[in-house]
């Protein structure tokens, strides 16, 4: 009986001991402010779309107007090319996307000091998005911005 009970305790001394090692309980400002930026960098792509889709050139519905024979005035006005002011917003916003992903990533760098402690991977795709985004956009709209 004795056997069992020093076994016992030899075995909660051991497990308390590994436990009071470790002493990162819960997350840290920088784990937290690599999520933050991350969260920030996803939110900041989404305006970029938004941006976009209202700087885009506005399209006819030809189905609606010519199925229900619709007109909306005397002469339906649609805008024909980009708003270029607001190409010019969403290419600012994917550069701060690009900035807030880039210090995401350094923040989370910060804290890969233990075999456990992983890279976001949301960090790696939204900086991958970004850059793919940034190169398809100089090219498309090259002249507008420079």
């Amino acid at each position: 009986m004795a056997d069992k009970e020093l076994d016992y305790d030899i075995l909660t001394e051991i497990l308390n001991k590994d436990k009071s090692g470790c002493r990162r309980r819960k997350a840290d400002w920088v784990t937290k402010m690599a999520t933050i930026l991350s969260l920030c960098s996803w939110s900041i792509m989404t305006a970029v779309w938004i941006v976009l889709e209202t700087a885009s050139p506005e399209r006819e519905m030809t189905f609606i107007t010519s199925f229900f024979n619709v007109k909306f005035g005397a002469e339906t006005v649609i805008r024909a090319r980009w708003d270029h002011t607001m190409v010019i917003a969403a290419f600012v916003l994917l550069l701060v996307s690009l900035a807030t992903s880039v210090a995401a990533f350094l923040f989370n760098k910060m804290r890969m000091k233990r075999k456990s402690d992983k890279y976001k991977k949301s960090i790696f795709i939204i900086g991958g998005i970004t850059i793919v985004a940034l190169i398809v956009f100089l090219i498309r709209f090259w002249s507008v911005i420079f």
